[in-house]
């Protein structure tokens, strides 16, 4: 019995008739048959292909696109057609490698489906799920807060001074006694899924019946919680009509004066915060996705910067290697934002750094020694991941921006780090700005590109000329930067090896875990990428990036 699947692949060929070989459309084939080239002119025939019923319409999900721009018919029809693809066979053999290798592994992985498997067997290993905490309260006034810097004075004081070979258990201890401390004495952040029951049942009712069943479950003395989320509900929604409203007279507001001023305030103001859209996909899919997504291809391939880059000059101001004194962790600490998510692993909170002096002492003795040690502890490379919809359908994980939460201590740690190498690379003019104008302090690249745009638009309009603007996008640019690419850039930088040490221990077996509201993975090491959320991240980006494009 012929299965339907062969019926509809001869359906869908089209036979060359000089050759004789059978393809989805003939493309380039038509001009570069070596058997047509052979045949004299006049006895030349035309391929004849074979017809196609328009009524039939055929699902394009098996398609794959090669870099060629051929469409082949799933993995076997790709690889059969890289066996003789010129694009391929132009590649070096580093970049052929590669491919092939990826191909491989998305072979593998479509054929045995062994992903969904593997990844069931790892929720029953020891550890592999990540402990996540509940949010705690913090205090409100001064007082609380010099008694707690007192009391975490009185306890930590003990563990000084600091040694390599308890440098997690300091860690640990720390993130306990802050954690338990607030804990005890504040209680915990009531949870999205403690409000679940209250969202279903309010999520329809309007400013006025949110107003009427507050009276009524104040006057009856109703359940607290009830009324605390009933208000809290009541007053984002006036709070938005508020917002609309004042938005919506644009005689009012001097825009041009608005956005001279502040322009991401003018964005944040005129455009509506929409709600948040959560993912469709479940735990199994996630996992299988981001452990494709993170996993490292050649992990020992070494990356040299090619010949025909220029090597920079020798720096004239040499690198300060120094750890980071509390003065520079201060200011640090004082520059992040204290609305930052803080990790779910210990719910550990940047104002705590910001208002207890003693507990950014103690963070300046393990940063200290871990930078002279070279080796970042491995209780700070486990992070939680969460997804930031970004369009198109909810149930496909590419349309979500993966952003890492890091514990708090590694992003000052990080931002330390970044603040030294950026110092260096300024000083010595060994960063450039002309093509790149992201990720730099005291630089709006939005800004600057919006303007240029505009004027070269304005100029064409004046002149009566025709203007093509082309935006490319790359995908994934954060996540495919070779981890051995960085260490070579950062050579190429004349960054010191004991900063390189440092990086290249940050990023050695780095694992995250990603949570949605229902469900959260075990943990997956990132074995390719730069992470996305950590200060570090975008120096070390435009750092590769630039090496390659300046040229």
């Amino acid at each position: 019995m012929i299965r339907p699947s062969i019926l509809l692949l001869f359906m869908l060929c089209t036979v060359c008739s000089f050759c004789g070989v059978d393809f989805i459309s003939l493309g380039r084939h038509v001009w570069r048959c070596k058997q047509r080239l052979q045949v004299p002119n006049g006895e030349a025939k035309l391929p004849q292909p074979i017809i196609i019923d328009s009524s039939n319409n055929f699902s394009n999900n098996g398609i794959i696109k090669c870099c060629c721009g051929k469409n082949c018919k799933g993995i076997r029809g790709l690889k059969s057609h890289q066996r003789s693809c010129r694009v391929i066979h132009g590649l070096n053999d580093d970049l052929r490698a590669d491919i092939e290798e990826q191909l491989n592994d998305d072979f593998i992985d479509s054929t045995n489906g062994t992903d969904h498997v593997s990844f069931i067997d790892d929720l029953t290993v020891e550890n592999s799920n990540p402990d996540i905490k509940k949010g705690i309260k913090l205090p409100k006034n001064d007082d609380d807060w010099l008694t707690a810097n007192a009391y975490f004075k009185s306890v930590l004081y003990s563990n000084l001074p600091i040694s390599a070979k308890d440098i997690n258990l300091n860690i640990q201890q720390l993130n306990d006694v802050v954690y338990n401390y607030f804990a005890e004495n504040y209680g915990y952040v009531d949870g999205p899924n403690a409000d679940k029951n209250l969202i279903e049942k309010y999520k329809d009712h309007s400013v006025k019946a949110l107003k009427k069943t507050l009276r009524n479950l104040k006057s009856s003395g109703g359940d607290l919680g009830e009324i605390k989320y009933v208000s809290r509900t009541l007053r984002d929604r006036l709070s938005k009509r508020d917002a609309h409203k004042s938005t919506g007279d644009d005689d009012n507001i001097n825009h041009d004066k608005f956005i001279s001023k502040n322009f991401w305030g003018y964005v944040k103001h005129v455009f509506i915060k929409k709600q948040t859209v959560l993912p469709s996909f479940g735990m199994v899919e996630c996992a299988s996705y981001f452990r494709k997504t993170l996993r490292s291809v050649n992990p020992n391939k070494l990356f040299c910067i090619p010949s025909w880059i220029p090597c920079l000059k020798p720096p004239e101001s040499p690198f300060n290697v120094d750890p980071p004194t509390y003065d520079q962790i201060t200011n640090v600490i004082r520059k992040m934002k204290s609305s930052g998510s803080p990790c779910p692993l210990d719910q550990i909170s940047i104002i705590c750094f910001k208002r207890c002096p003693y507990l950014r002492s103690y963070l300046t003795e393990i940063i200290r020694h871990i930078w002279t040690s070279g080796e970042v502890p491995s209780s700070w490379k486990k992070a939680c991941t969460i997804l930031i919809h970004k369009k198109g359908d909810t149930s496909i994980p590419s349309n979500f921006r993966p952003i890492t939460l890091e514990s708090i201590p590694l992003k000052v740690f990080t931002s330390c780090l970044r603040n030294a190498i950026f110092s260096f690379l300024s000083a010595n003019n060994l960063i450039e700005h002309n093509i790149q104008k992201g990720f730099t302090p005291g630089l709006s690249g939005t800004l600057e590109h919006t303007a240029q745009m505009s004027n070269i638009i304005n100029k064409a309009r004046i002149k009566q000329r025709s203007i093509v603007i082309t935006l490319l996008d790359l995908k994934n640019a954060f996540g495919e930067v070779h981890h051995n690419l960085i260490q070579s850039v950062l050579g190429y930088h004349h960054i010191p090896d004991d900063i390189k040490t440092l990086i290249q221990s940050l990023y050695s077996d780095f694992k995250t875990s990603i949570i949605t509201s229902d469900y959260q993975t075990p943990f997956i090491t990132v074995g390719r990428g730069v992470l996305q959320g950590d200060c570090l991240s975008p120096l070390l980006f435009n750092m590769c990036f630039n090496t390659f494009i300046q040229h």
